[in-house]
């Protein structure tokens, strides 16, 4: 029986249906022993003489030298003897990179254009079957595209990487999403809001579905507590059929991967995060000042941008819950906003809560926004001195302490207090420590509190500031009332409510019944 013919470039050069072009012809017609798409670093290793190697160049993407790394790459497909190179453009690359033109040529290596609309499953499926390969392809092939997805782990942004690199073997789209349909990343142009939902209108049990041409299939996952959906699009549903099971299922390890060094290389952070912290709390010298703006540099933080204390506490001294803190610092983080963060342990001197170190820029004002409506927040005023820092935090503790003190205001709700907008009152009487100093206050205005008429007339007074008619209309008395309780209060006190010195003791030791008389009396 007669041998069949080896299968040659020229041989896959002629069918048309592959929207091939020949871009450099190398070096006669070299036989061809398989096909595969690799997008991992150093892919000539995997290959065997004779294979064609598929690629759409997401390597030499965003590339700061991608000269040297086109040279690189095809000096490896030569030592290894490859037959051709094989560039899909359209997906990264609207015409192939003149570097890898000039390095093919350089090297003599073939290199042929796949027109955009053409799978490379079809491509490899075509060689495959007819090209003399061992039983063993199958089993290297799963290997290859296995290998592709591994090396994600090793890029700058691997998650990123790792979509990008499953869109390409299925020559579609990829997308993760989270369960409330935010794409955590993407890449292709999948109808991707059709996609989801599609999913998330589909019984658990289907991982299938069809949405015009496109081919999806999808598998649902839960990564540190929360839901994600993974998706892979194709117009070709032979690639589902083929390499559908295993490219989802080899991500979906791949991600639990790269969550766990996230989280592992997230704990590292955070510990690293809140040792700055507490050195700076601690306090530094003004000659260490250039060294440690120089070491806030991994933290975002620019050299002597002016930086603020934040003290926060819980409402009603609830637990700060871990998903809590993982919300703040991933606002945060959305946010582009630099931060020194480290939570309180709840213990009766310090309550439930937080203290940060935060640059005094607009995104600040925007995360505070976003996050303080639940809890007691004091900032101190903003210094550009890093030796202050200590002092910056007992501003805030003051300022928080104010915040606390407002609570009441309006119940259900945070307080935040900056100690740029404090009076001197508040001040004052956030320092006020001891019980000895509260009773002291308190003792100024022990001749009036057994007469509750007399008090809360005094009160609405200080509130209205001193409008008789505004008074008598709430308390529904005549001015002359008023008047009268005003007149005998200040005998009783020693002197009169016209005298500021009074005045100012008195508001001292009522302030926080004025400050809430003034939200919820008439105006």
């Amino acid at each position: 029986m007669k041998e069949p013919r080896p299968l040659r470039l020229s041989d896959l050069l002629e069918q048309k249906v592959f929207g091939m072009e020949l871009v450099v012809p190398g070096i006669g017609d070299p036989e061809v022993t398989g096909a595969h798409t690799s997008e991992i670093h150093e892919p000539a290793r995997w290959f065997e003489p004779g294979n064609l190697m598929l690629t759409t160049g997401m390597r030499l993407l965003n590339d700061a030298h991608p000269a040297a790394l086109a040279r690189e790459l095809v000096a490896g497909l030569r030592r290894a003897k490859i037959s051709a190179l094989l560039f899909g453009i359209g997906m990264y690359f609207q015409q192939i990179p003149q570097e890898l033109i000039d390095a093919c040529a350089e090297s003599e290596v073939p290199l042929v254009s796949v027109a955009q609309e053409v799978p490379f499953g079809q491509i490899e499926n075509f060689v495959n079957r007819r090209a003399v390969v061992p039983d063993s392809y199958g089993l290297k092939r799963m290997m290859w595209l296995t290998n592709d997805l591994l090396d994600a782990i090793s890029t700058e942004n691997p998650m990123r990487s790792l979509i990008a690199r499953l869109a390409a073997a299925c020559r579609g789209t990829a997308v993760l999403y989270e369960d409330s349909g935010e794409i955590i990343e993407s890449t292709g142009e999948g109808p991707t809001n059709l996609i989801f939902s599609a999913i998330s209108s589909q019984p658990a049990r289907y991982e299938r579905v069809s949405i015009g041409r496109w081919e999806v299939m999808y598998r649902s996952m839960v990564l540190r507590g929360r839901g994600y959906h993974l998706a892979i699009a194709t117009r070709q549903g032979a690639i589902l059929d083929d390499l559908g099971d295993v490219l989802l299922e080899t991500t979906q390890r791949m991600l639990g991967a790269i969550n766990g060094i996230s989280q592992l290389d997230g704990s590292r952070q955070r510990h690293d995060n809140a040792q700055m912290l507490t050195s700076l709390q601690d306090g530094i010298g003004v000659s260490r000042e250039l060294r440690y703006w120089e070491l806030l540099k991994p933290f975002g933080f620019k050299g002597f941008e002016p930086v603020r204390a934040v003290v926060a506490t819980t409402l009603n001294d609830a637990l700060l819950l871990p998903a809590r803190v993982d919300s703040l610092i991933d606002s945060a983080e959305r946010l582009g906003l630099p931060m020194l963060f480290a939570e309180n342990g709840k213990t009766p001197e310090v309550p439930a809560g937080f203290h940060a170190v935060m640059p005094q820029i607009r995104v600040t004002e925007q995360w505070l926004a976003v996050n303080a409506a639940d809890l007691v927040v004091g900032l101190s005023e903003a210094s550009s001195a890093l030796s202050s820092v200590p002092e910056l935090f007992a501003d805030a503790e003051l300022a928080v302490t104010i915040a606390r003190r407002r609570l009441g205001s309006v119940p259900g709700r945070g307080s935040m207090v900056k100690m740029d907008d404090a009076d001197p009152a508040s001040w004052l009487l956030a320092r006020i420590k001891r019980p000895t100093d509260r009773k002291r206050l308190n003792a100024f205005v022990q001749p009036l509190r057994h007469d509750k008429e007399l008090v809360e007339t005094v009160q609405g007074y200080l509130a209205m500031d001193q409008d008789i008619a505004r008074v008598a209309a709430w308390l529904f008395v005549h001015p002359n009332t008023v008047r009268y309780r005003i007149k005998k209060a200040g005998e009783m006190l020693g002197g009169s409510l016209n005298e500021a010195g009074l005045i100012s003791n008195l508001y001292l030791a009522y302030q926080d019944e004025i400050l809430r008389l003034r939200l919820a009396a008439p105006h």
